[in-house]
């Protein structure tokens, strides 16, 4: 966490999100003791889920906690008595969706659920035949793909199987229409949505028929989606039926003797490779005038862009710090990284975190100085769109904060920095469709009430209108201009 100079931004609203889910089977009335889900194999009781995560949420969710004492605050426990009525004598397979949209009100891209059901096999044969019945021919799915006029409709590839996904009255419905598999025939239903604001939000049928929450969004101009259900699968779009799946290597292309170009599709790459990728091809990084870096589509990942900045900082970045939440999960949860090289930075902190429900001041980081590089480039252009979130919007904060060589254009970001260092934990009153809870410990720096990114994004220093891929130009033409 670096800190940069503050910026005016002009403040947009964000959506809230409501999630829908293809309702196919009934809820079991077998009734589970409050406490605690002994027996993994056992329906899901929606309200002690919802129950057990508003207690985590109270107990560890900084962005709540700064909160106390607010309107804000009153206006969550309204919301809260809401969705404890709204939980009741839900089926377990709806729960998560119930959860996920009460906790859409943070309009926090880092506080989140997601399942992954172990349903017992005698149960998932007995739902088979009713998920079967959901099947399209070819013949009604062509004609289905004539309507175009929603972004997400089109052929996409999971790299196992083609899907293509049609809109059918307000359902975005993904069919099975092309596999490796020898145990699944086309014409399989997997995936239903509904389109709420700019993202997407439904069921998702595996394999083996066991139905997940998921949430979709469609990033870099609609070459690829991402499933949010725990892993983060990615569809890539094949309008060929050709089966492919999404890659995230990152690549350097010079595109002429003064602009050079490194795409990075995720900052969820192996930081070694990274790395090497840059080293290979450090003569090329350090001829070029006009150095170009597109981040768009890049939701996120871990830190390992520091490499890269140290080829055009011109200055030190400077450590700030944000708050923490004591509370016993926290404490587990920066225990973990004391003992290796972190020890100085974690271990006063937990001294800090004594009394639970306490908001300390976070983790403290050492300023980073780079070595003074001498190269040929003059600026730096980073190109952003809405999908742009967490890690990739830190590098984005670093970089700027690192040289004022830096210029950002395209679209503002998704707004997920403000709270940060993600925690996830398996609720444990989930039973068998084990809901997994995640929220962030701490925020990046002591402003993000007043003076945060979550409601607007970064906003670019050049806005690119996002219809056309015009951001790779725009760059060029501005460097050309100076």
């Amino acid at each position: 966490m670096f800190a940069i100079k503050k910026m005016a931004f002009k403040r947009h609203s964000q959506y809230t999100l409501l999630y829908l889910l293809l309702t196919v089977f009934a809820c079991s009335n077998k009734h589970i003791a409050p406490q605690m889900t002994v027996n993994p194999n056992d329906p899901c009781k929606c309200s002690d889920a919802f129950a057990e995560l508003t207690q985590r949420l109270e107990a560890n969710y900084i962005g709540l906690a700064l909160l106390r004492g607010t309107d804000a605050y009153e206006t969550y426990e309204t919301r809260k008595k809401e969705y404890a009525l709204k939980a009741a004598n839900q089926a377990d397979y709806l729960c998560t969706t119930i959860l996920s949209d009460f906790l859409s009100h943070f309009s926090d891209g880092h506080l989140f659920v997601w399942d992954a059901p172990r349903y017992d096999s005698s149960f998932l044969e007995k739902q088979k035949p009713q998920l079967m019945l959901a099947k399209r021919t070819f013949r009604e799915i062509d004609s289905l793909l004539v309507d175009r006029s929603d972004p997400i409709v089109g052929k996409w590839s999971d790299g196992e199987s083609v899907f293509a996904i049609v809109k059918e009255d307000s359902a975005f419905n993904a069919y099975l229409i092309k596999t490796k598999r020898k145990d699944i025939k086309p014409g399989f239903l997997k995936m239903s949505l509904t389109k709420q604001g700019g993202e997407y939000e439904g069921s998702y049928i595996s394999y083996t028929y066991a139905i997940r929450y998921v949430r979709v969004g469609i990033h870099k101009e609609g070459d690829y989606i991402k499933l949010i259900m725990g892993g983060g699968t990615r569809w890539q779009r094949s309008e060929e039926e050709e089966i492919r799946s999404f890659t995230a290597n990152p690549s350097i292309e010079k595109i002429s003797e003064v602009h050079t170009l490194i795409t990075i599709p995720s900052f969820s790459i192996d930081a070694g490779a990274f790395k090497k990728l840059l080293q290979d091809n450090h003569e090329l990084i350090n001829n070029t005038q006009h150095l170009i870096i597109d981040i768009r589509g890049n939701t996120g990942g871990n830190g390992i862009y520091f490499p890269l900045i140290s080829y055009f900082a011109n200055s030190t970045l400077s450590s700030e710090q944000g708050y923490v939440l004591a509370s016993p999960d926290n404490v587990a949860y920066f225990k973990r990284f004391v003992g290796f090289m972190y020890s100085s930075v974690y271990s006063p902190l937990l001294k800090r975190m004594k009394a639970s429900g306490e908001i300390v001041d976070g983790p403290k980081y050492k300023d980073r100085k780079f070595s003074t590089q001498h190269n040929s480039i003059a600026r730096v252009s980073i190109l952003s769109d809405n999908s742009c979130a967490s890690a990739a919007e830190s590098f984005i904060l670093h970089a700027k904060g690192a040289s004022d060589k830096v210029m950002t254009f395209g679209a503002p970001t998704a707004g997920v920095i403000d709270y940060t260092s993600v925690n996830v934990i398996l609720l444990r009153n989930s039973g068998r469709q084990y809901i997994y809870f995640g929220y962030p410990t701490g925020t990046w720096d002591k402003e993000i009430l007043t003076n945060g990114f979550n409601q607007t994004g970064i906003i670019p220093d050049v806005l690119v209108s996002t219809a056309g891929d015009s951001t790779l130009e725009a760059a060029i033409q501005h460097f050309e201009r100076k």
